[in-house]
C-alpha cells in the first residue's frame, strides 16, 4: 500500500518518537528527584517531540488513506505543528536557565505557548484545499518550524558555549544543538527552493533522517549525562560542606564544655561566694552557646531531610508573628514596619520559611543600632507572578562590604565578637533552597541592610512552571 520510501520514513519517524519518549522519562525523573526546572523544560521539549513524531507518522499515513481536506488530517497537523513549536520554546527555556543559572518568566512562558496553539492551526489551514499547493503546505508546516528551529539551536548552543565550566554531557548537547541547526537549515533550504522550482545541490535524501535520529540521540544522551555531571558537583559540594560542618560544629561544642571545665575548676579554689556567682552565670552563658550550636545542627538536619509539607500561608500575618516572638516588650527593640502590594496568602513549607524569618529577624534585633533616634526593620511585600518578594531592610549598624560574599556560608561569623553559632544565614539560604526560593543581600556600614528575597508560590497553579 505504501511505497518502500515512505515505509522508511515512518520507521525513522516512529524510532525518534520512542527515543524521544525515553529520554523525556528519565528527564522527568531527574526533575522529580532533584527540582532543577531547566530538567522540566527539557523533558516537556522531548514530550513534544515525541507528540511531533508520532503525528507526522499519523500524517504520513492519512496522507495515502484521508481525502486532502478530511478534518482528521487537519486535526492531526495542527497537533504536530504546534507540538514542534513548543518543543523549540520549551528547549530555548530549559537552555536559558541553565546558562544564565536565572529562571525564566513563567507567565511570559505560558503566554507564548498560548499563542503558539492557534498560529499553529492557522499554518495548517493555509492553501489547505488547493491540491496544487503541496510545496507551500510543506513550507507553512515544515520549513517555517524549520528556520526558526536551527536558528534556536544554534543559538542555544553558543549560551552553552560561554558557560565557563562544562563538562563532557554539555560538550555533546553543543555539538548535537549546532548540527541539528544546521540540518534544520538545510531543511527550510530544501522546501524553499522547491517552492520556486530550484533544484538544490544538499538536498538531503529521504533515508539520511537517521542523521537526525543520530543527532537526538547523541542530544539526549548529553542532556542525560550534563545532569548526572551537575548533581556530582553539588554532591562534591555537599560533602565538602559536611567535612567543614563535622570539624566546625566539634569544634564549637568542644570550646564551650573546655572552658565549663576551667571554670568548674576556678570554682572548686574559691570560697568568694560573688566569684562563684559569676563563674555560674559564665557556665550559664556556655552552655546556652552550645545549646544554640545543637539546636542549629537539628534544624539544619531536619532541613535537609524533610519533605515540603506545603499550607496555606498568609506571609504577612506569618512575619508580624514572629518579629513579636523575638522581640522582648520590656527590652529595646526596632519597630517593626510592614508595607504590602496585593495578596500575600501563598502555598509554601510554614517550617521553612519559620527558618528564614527567625534568622534574619533575630540578627536585626540581636546586632541594632540602639544609640539612634528611631531603630526600626521594615518589610515589603509584594505579590508577583509566581511568588511573592519578600525585603527585609533595617537601620542598623550594617555589613562591612567584604564581608557580604561569604555571609551566607556555613560557620561564617562577620564579626569576631559576635557570638553566634556561624549558622543561621547558612540555615536561610538552604531553606529557601529548598523552598524554590533565592535570596540577596545589599548593605552599607553604619547606614543598614537589606534583605532581597523571592518566595515561590507551590500553589496548584505553580507546582511546575
Amino acid at each position: 500500500m505504501f511505497p518502500e520510501s515512505v515505509k522508511i520514513v515512518f520507521t525513522q519517524y516512529l524510532t525518534q518518537a520512542i527515543l524521544a519518549l525515553v529520554i523525556m522519562l528519565i528527564l522527568r525523573k531527574f526533575f522529580r528527584r532533584y527540582r532543577n526546572d531547566f530538567y522540566l523544560f527539557w523533558s516537556w521539549s522531548w514530550l513534544a517531540l515525541t507528540i511531533n513524531m508520532f503525528g507526522s507518522c499519523a500524517s504520513l499515513a492519512n496522507a495515502f488513506i484521508l481525502p486532502l481536506e478530511h478534518p482528521l488530517r487537519l486535526i492531526v497537523s495542527a497537533i504536530t505543528v504546534s507540538a514542534s513549536f513548543l518543543q523549540i520554546l520549551w528547549l530555548y527555556s530549559g537552555t536559558l536557565e541553565i546558562a544564565r543559572t536565572k529562571k525564566m518568566n513563567r507567565k511570559l512562558i505560558k503566554n507564548i505557548s498560548a499563542v503558539i496553539i492557534p498560529i499553529s492551526i492557522l499554518l495548517v489551514f493555509l492553501n489547505y484545499q488547493d491540491p496544487d499547493a503541496g510545496t507551500y503546505r510543506i513550507l507553512y508546516r515544515v520549513g517555517i518550524r524549520s528556520l526558526i528551529g536551527g536558528i534556536t539551536f544554534i543559538v542555544c548552543a553558543f549560551l552553552l558555549w560561554r558557560i565557563s565550566q562544562t563538562g563532557i554531557g554539555v560538550r555533546f548537547i553543543i555539538f548535537s544543538f549546532l548540527g541539528y541547526g544546521l540540518l534544520q537549515f538545510n531543511y527550510f533550504l530544501e522546501v524553499l527552493l522547491e517552492v520556486n522550482n530550484v533544484n538544490y545541490p544538499l538536498e538531503v535524501p529521504y533515508f539520511m533522517g537517521a542523521l537526525d535520529i543520530f543527532l537526538q540521540a547523541v542530544m539526549g544522551l548529553g542532556m542525560i549525562i550534563s545532569v548526572l555531571e551537575i548533581e556530582q558537583h553539588n554532591l562534591k559540594k555537599a560533602n565538602n560542606e559536611l567535612d567543614t560542618f563535622l570539624y566546625r560544629s566539634s569544634h564549637d561544642l568542644r570550646a564551650p564544655l573546655t572552658t565549663i571545665s576551667g571554670i568548674v575548676s576556678a570554682i572548686r579554689l574559691t570560697e568568694d561566694a560573688n566569684k562563684k556567682e559569676e563563674f555560674l552565670e559564665a557556665i550559664q552563658s556556655r552552655l546556652e552557646q552550645a545549646d544554640n550550636v545543637i539546636r542549629d545542627i537539628i534544624t539544619l538536619r531536619k532541613g535537609q531531610k524533610m519533605d515540603l509539607q506545603i499550607t496555606e500561608v498568609d506571609i504577612l500575618k506569618e512575619i508580624i508573628t514572629e518579629y513579636d516572638s523575638l522581640t522582648d516588650p520590656n527590652a529595646p527593640h526596632p519597630k517593626l514596619l510592614t508595607e504590602k502590594v496585593g495578596k500575600t496568602i501563598i502555598h509554601t513549607d510554614t517550617a521553612r520559611l519559620h527558618t528564614v524569618l527567625t534568622n534574619i529577624f533575630s540578627n536585626s534585633i540581636k546586632y541594632h543600632n540602639y544609640n539612634q533616634e528611631n531603630p526600626y526593620v521594615a518589610v515589603d511585600l509584594n505579590k508577583v507572578e509566581d511568588g511573592i518578594s519578600i525585603v527585609i531592610r533595617d537601620n542598623g549598624p550594617g555589613i562591612d562590604e567584604r564581608h557580604l560574599p561569604k555571609i551566607f556560608d556555613m560557620f561564617y561569623r562577620a564579626s569576631k565578637s559576635s557570638n553566634g553559632t556561624g549558622l543561621g544565614l547558612y540555615l536561610v539560604k538552604d531553606a529557601l533552597s529548598h523552598l524554590g526560593g533565592k535570596i540577596k543581600v545589599k548593605s552599607e556600614k553604619g547606614i543598614g541592610t537589606t534583605f532581597s528575597i523571592h518566595l515561590k508560590d507551590h500553589g496548584p497553579n505553580n507546582s511546575e512552571i
